[in-house]
């Protein structure tokens, strides 16, 4: 029986860490997410792909929810049907910090990294095209 009740517990766990929270409720307790894998919803704005000095592809833009907006990074391309447009509405995974030194000159705020890791699903998944 006791086996049982903390499988419960451990499955219970892995589904609270999977579940999807909206920009909002992850900009009102950042501290809470902070450093955390997340799963957060919202509209892609500002979307750019880019390359690095060094040539490497990635991209950046913003998501947004009802009053809120994070920054959101990845490495690496989004081509095809797999590239968000502005106005998509998204689903991002990836870790959440709400600040995070990049040199000594730029700090990026409220950023999810989306980067692919190694046994991770990060990434973008597009949930709703924008109409138009």
């Amino acid at each position: 029986m006791k086996r049982f009740l903390v499988l419960g517990v451990f499955a219970l766990a892995a589904i609270s860490l999977a579940a999807t929270v909206t920009v909002d409720t992850l900009l009102k307790d950042k501290a809470k997410y902070d450093g955390k894998e997340v799963v957060v919803s919202g509209k892609v704005a500002e979307y750019k792909a880019r390359t690095s000095r060094a040539g490497n592809p990635y991209i950046t833009f913003k998501l947004k929810g009802a009053s809120a907006t994070a920054n959101v990074y990845l490495r690496g391309k989004l081509e095809g049907d797999a590239a968000p447009k502005d106005g998509d509405k998204v689903e991002v995974s990836g870790i959440y910090r709400k600040e995070k030194k990049v040199t000594d000159t730029f700090t990026s705020k409220d950023e999810i990294d989306a980067s692919p890791i190694a046994k991770k699903k990060f990434g973008v998944k597009i949930t709703e095209r924008a109409k138009g």
